[in-house]
């Protein structure tokens, strides 16, 4: 799952910070933060920080999945809706900036292109390594 890895790093930096997936160390402030949309986006582009926002969700709906398949509380039918559902969120998220975020969310678009509503098809590139992929 390297592209994923570089999608959270882009995250976890807000696309300026060090890419050699360290961490830069957290200010301490008393101000309460404020939420990641606050801030618009320039000339229409799509905001960074809300692109990471919404691929948090798709990584929650994966492993979410994962989890309740490995834990026996779902079938595997059952996750590969969650799959095709997080194919779809995917799919929405901007993906023709400059950006190294909107650059690797266009990446995992094409390793996991999104399986459209009513059509059955497996989806391609999506899982968490490591999982069991069912009850043991």
């Amino acid at each position: 799952m390297v592209l994923s890895t570089a999608v959270l790093v882009g995250c976890g930096s807000g696309g300026a910070g060090p890419t050699d997936g360290t961490e830069e160390p957290e200010a301490a402030s008393s101000a309460a933060p404020s939420p990641a949309t606050d801030a618009p986006a320039q000339d229409g582009a799509p905001d960074d920080a809300a692109t990471c926002v919404a691929y948090s969700d798709v990584m929650t709906i994966v492993e979410n999945a994962d989890l309740g398949l490995a834990d026996g509380r779902m079938a595997e039918q059952e996750r590969d809706g969650w799959y095709e559902l997080a194919t779809r969120v995917l799919g929405r998220l901007p993906s023709g900036g400059d950006s190294a975020v909107q650059t690797a969310v266009g990446d995992l678009q094409a390793a996991a292109p999104a399986v459209a509503v009513g059509t059955f098809a497996e989806s391609t590139g999506v899982g968490v390594p490591g999982v069991v992929a069912g009850p043991g």
